[in-house]
């Protein structure tokens, strides 16, 4: 994933059209009705607000639960899958049947929780998709939010030359400028929470695609040698088995190491 890199909103290149348009229809309407101010760029703080949700911690934590279940459940294999031969009196005791029955709730056990890992998966990627169109929305209202800063910063030092004498008394100014700075200390908040928010999806991404890996190629593979050990007592494919599940295992516990740096 491509880290998008915030650039300081004042080196941000603005529209002059834009800039000329919120002059003309703004900001010479809260010249003329300072009460207005309070709502200067309002409209694109809130909007923000709304955008501003990283991927849903708790179906991440859940999906990470149930990757651990699936792992505590592959590292017991052997118990359950190894082919076993039984005497007349294990037999004769009912341990075949057990032993048989075992091997069946550990099937459906097994297929459970790769069910809900392939569900979560989806509904993580859906998750991962909408943050990353939210991210894409508020790099359109941050380019915004530039344009509304550096109207008003013009705006400061221009209005004055539309009255033929100031008021002493006249706060437009001072008042204006508070406005811009409250409006940059906002967006310097939110540029904080878009680069959790990007964290949040490479973190996301890191642990979808590794499970992927071992949904698409290692889990069939390791499913494979387990009927072919099935059919065989051949030593060669009980390693070839142990194997499979051991890189399976690696894989499944690399998704869920966080990575010690950020990654492009």
């Amino acid at each position: 994933m491509q880290v998008t890199e915030l650039i300081p909103l004042s080196e941000i290149e603005v529209n002059r059209q834009d800039i000329l348009a919120i002059q003309r229809n703004e900001l010479v309407l809260i010249f003329d009705n300072p009460a207005l101010l309070v709502n200067y760029a309002e409209q694109i703080v809130q909007a923000q607000a709304v955008l501003l949700q990283g991927i849903d911690p708790l179906l991440t934590q859940q999906f990470r639960q149930s990757i651990e279940e699936l792992i505590q459940a592959l590292s017991q294999s052997n118990k359950y899958l190894k082919k076993r031969r039984f005497n007349a009196l294990q037999k004769w005791l009912g341990i075949d049947i057990e032993h048989g029955s075992g091997q069946i709730d550990y099937y459906k056990n097994l297929d459970m929780l790769l069910d809900r890992c392939q569900h979560l998966s989806q509904k993580l990627r859906l998750e991962i998709q909408k943050s990353q169109s939210r991210f894409q929305q508020l790099l359109g209202l941050r380019l915004r939010m530039a344009n509304y800063v550096v109207a008003a910063q013009e705006f400061v030092h221009e209005y004055p030359k539309m009255l033929r004498k100031q008021h002493p008394l006249d706060q437009f100014s001072d008042r204006l400028s508070k406005k811009i700075h409250s409006l940059q200390t906002v967006q310097a908040s939110n540029d904080i929470a878009m680069q959790q928010i990007q964290l949040s999806q490479q973190l996301s991404l890191g642990l979808l695609d590794r499970f992927t890996e071992a949904q698409q190629v290692l889990i069939p593979a390791w499913q494979y040698h387990v009927k072919q050990s099935q059919q065989t007592d051949s030593t060669s494919e009980l390693l070839k088995l142990d194997n499979s599940r051991e890189k399976l295992i690696k894989t499944l516990r690399k998704s869920l190491e966080k990575p010690s740096g950020n990654s492009s």
